[in-house]
């Protein structure tokens, strides 16, 4: 079980809270993902909005993280070890992180980085040497923040779906 508290934001009673979602969270956590995905302006078919809201399957087969801030879910993230039957590109040793959603209200604040810290630390505490994630390429914004945390791109990693290659980055988890 992870759960965290951090500071956040501009203001210093802004505090964010990072913890294990629980099935009592899945219909918010799916909700909020695919507004999330939604408002990024890309076409999302009715398939992958089932999978986006169904986070309920997401919470059983692997972790899921997610943050509050003032008793709000504003964000989450997919965790997939290998192995797992969400893991879509993990090796042995590594981490996969999936499906990461921030409201569109609450963006450009630090919400997504103290995510994904969350998730190193999760990735840590599992012994495991990195954390790997597939994006899309028109997802400018989630590249230059992926970048910013230190993941670097796996082009020969890279993989199909529909027209398109969805691009692979990795970065290493420093152990303790």
């Amino acid at each position: 079980m992870f759960d965290e508290h951090q500071r956040h934001g501009e203001r210093d009673d802004m505090a964010l809270i990072i913890r294990t979602a629980t099935e009592g969270d899945a219909v918010t956590v799916g909700e909020l993902t695919e507004r999330a995905y939604r408002a990024d302006g890309f076409p999302i078919s009715e398939k992958y909005a089932v999978r986006l809201r169904d986070a309920t399957t997401r919470i059983n087969k692997a972790t899921v993280l997610l943050a509050e801030m003032d008793d709000r879910i504003v964000a989450t993230v997919t965790l997939a070890a290998h192995g797992s039957p969400l893991a879509e590109i993990a090796k042995p040793n590594e981490l996969e992180v999936r499906m990461l959603a921030v409201a569109p209200e609450e963006r450009r604040q630090g919400v997504a980085e103290t995510l994904m810290s969350a998730a190193m630390k999760h990735a840590q505490n599992l012994g495991l040497k990195a954390l790997v994630l597939s994006t899309e390429p028109p997802m400018s914004n989630a590249r230059r923040l992926y970048e910013k945390l230190g993941f670097t791109r796996q082009p020969d990693r890279d993989w199909p779906v529909g027209d398109y290659d969805l691009l692979v980055y990795r970065r290493d988890v420093d152990l303790p």
